[in-house]
């Protein structure tokens, strides 16, 4: 039987946009105002909405970016001491991005941060805030994070917020979902810590020493799966995958195995083999594994480019012969061949269909 996915990654509760404008608003803007000049076709102030009701992440992340912008500040709406500069998190994430492992990138974002702690005057702070403890453990340290001052007036539901922007900014790096041992907070433990729990999956220690978590120290070992392009992909909407995407995410087999691949596919393909390797299995664990999703591995690289070759047809700026060479084909022959194969139209017919369907809407 085949799996099922998780959850759509699309769609966030209503409950967040109107969040993000309450920080607006307490800040002075009129967030009716700021929704009109988004111009979205639903209203995330309307009384009557459920605020459990799904709205399109793309206008979560417009309103979430408009603020931001508004604010200069891009501390993701956690009230921090001191604004973070627009911008700091992209280049810490392009400081990083051509790291080899996890454990290589961790250390270069603290070496990033420490700087712009300096900077700013704030105190400075160890730039290695990774800890191996010997048993298969790691602990990372969030007195590091240029999100936090590490001042004793932060309560715990900014620290664990801001745990877990990391921990899923982590996981997306190395295209696997990062399970925790536990997590350690200076802070009292509160009347009903369930909901912290729930946000990072595993024990919660109170009282502690430092803010920190302790993952499997294999993790850090992992290589980074992704690329400058497939970054700002991941910058673009980066407001929802850090702060709304649930730790219940996909992580079915074929989204890891999409994260591991990326969306370079101008370079070859993974093999079998490391495939495998990247997923901690033997080749023949893996064939049996996709069997399940009635798949091959071979129909698993035709169903990306086929995903992918869609995605940039529908961008009319892009010639047909630059879809074929970002999908890796040597010959934009063999790219027709393909994309007829799976869809049973040429790239030009599938580029004129659609251009149909966007004149008929428009007249609608």
């Amino acid at each position: 039987m085949r799996p099922k996915t998780a959850h759509r990654n699309d769609y966030v509760p209503l409950k967040y946009a109107r969040t993000m404008l309450r920080v607006a608003e307490a800040q002075g803007y009129d967030p009716s105002t700021l929704l009109r000049s988004l111009n979205l076709p639903q209203n995330p102030l309307d009384p009557n909405a459920d605020p459990e009701s799904p709205i399109d992440a793309r206008y979560y992340t417009l309103i979430y970016s408009r603020v931001m912008w508004l604010l200069q500040d891009e501390s993701f709406g956690l009230n921090l001491q001191r604004p973070t500069p627009t911008g700091t998190f992209r280049m810490m994430c392009m400081c990083i991005i051509h790291c080899t492992t996890l454990e290589n990138a961790l250390h270069r974002a603290a070496e990033f941060m420490a700087f712009c702690r300096n900077i700013t005057g704030l105190s400075p702070v160890s730039t290695r805030p990774i800890k191996r403890t010997g048993n298969g453990r790691a602990t990372y340290t969030f007195n590091t994070t240029y999100l936090l001052e590490d001042a004793p007036s932060l309560d715990n539901d900014t620290v664990v917020h801001c745990m877990a922007i990391w921990r899923r900014l982590c996981s997306w790096l190395i295209g696997r979902h990062i399970q925790l041992h536990e997590v350690r907070l200076k802070g009292p433990e509160p009347s009903d810590a369930s909901y912290f729990e729930q946000i990072l999956g595993c024990d919660i220690y109170y009282e502690q020493l430092e803010n920190a978590f302790v993952l499997p120290e294999h993790y850090l070992d992992c290589p980074l799966v992704h690329t400058e392009d497939s970054l700002r992909e991941f910058l673009r909407d980066a407001p929802y995958y850090l702060m709304v995407s649930t730790d219940d995410e996909d992580t079915s087999l074929i989204a890891q195995m999409k994260r591991i691949v990326g969306n370079d596919l101008s370079r070859d393909f993974p093999s079998v083999v490391a495939m495998a390797e990247q997923l901690n299995m033997s080749v023949r664990t893996l064939r049996r594994r996709l069997k399940e999703y009635d798949t091959t591995y071979q129909e698993f690289k035709d169903n990306l480019r086929k995903e992918h070759a869609i995605r940039w047809l529908n961008q009319p700026e892009l010639k047909i012969n630059a879809v074929s060479a970002l999908l890796g084909f040597d010959e934009p022959s063999a790219f027709h061949r393909s994309f007829k194969k799976w869809t049973g139209m040429t790239p030009g017919e599938y580029r004129a269909s659609r251009k149909k369907q966007m004149s008929r809407k428009e007249t609608e």
